[in-house]
């Protein structure tokens, strides 16, 4: 049994990592997607923060409305994200089970964190351990004011007189 879990953990350790590696890459290439897509949207939508900012608009108000725009694009596609990855782990489930003899449904979750113990904060009961995929929530907030934060500067430096008069 012990040269089964060694064997076992010499070849599913790399490929866990590479695909963890691939994973970060994948999120660092759609915050960029995100930074773009947003920054391109600003130069056209000059005009429209202008006029916000002439009725009234705060430049705060200006900023919170681009980095809660970023929050939106990257919790929606989280979550497309998400339920497609369900949605596929489901379907293979009838030739996972076939080949492995492991079934895996639609509701099967990545294992439970204990997240005291993740913050280095000692161990939490069991009503505070949660699926490491609720984890990818604050990381996706996280990456979505990273990324908006550009944009969200870029409103906020605009120059209401100029954009209006062209």
């Amino acid at each position: 049994v012990k040269e089964i879990f060694s064997l076992f953990d010499m070849i599913v350790t790399p490929i866990q990592t590479a695909l963890l590696a691939l994973t970060a890459m994948i999120c660092v290439v759609s915050g960029v997607s995100i930074l773009v897509s947003i920054y391109n949207s600003m130069s056209e939508r000059r005009h429209e923060i202008a006029v916000m900012r002439a009725l009234g608009a705060g430049r705060g108000t200006v900023m919170s409305i681009i980095l809660l725009e970023s929050i939106c694009l990257a919790l929606g596609g989280g979550m497309l994200g998400w339920v497609g990855a369900h949605v596929l782990n489901g379907l293979a489930s009838p030739l996972i089970q076939e080949r492995t003899g492991v079934a895996v449904g639609f509701f099967d979750f990545a294992p439970k964190v204990d997240v005291l113990d993740l913050l280095r904060l000692g161990s939490s009961p069991a009503w505070m351990q949660v699926s490491s995929e609720v984890l990818l929530i604050p990381a996706l907030i996280f990456l979505a004011v990273l990324c908006g934060f550009f944009p969200a500067m870029s409103a906020y430096r605009t120059d209401v007189a100029s954009s209006l008069g062209d």
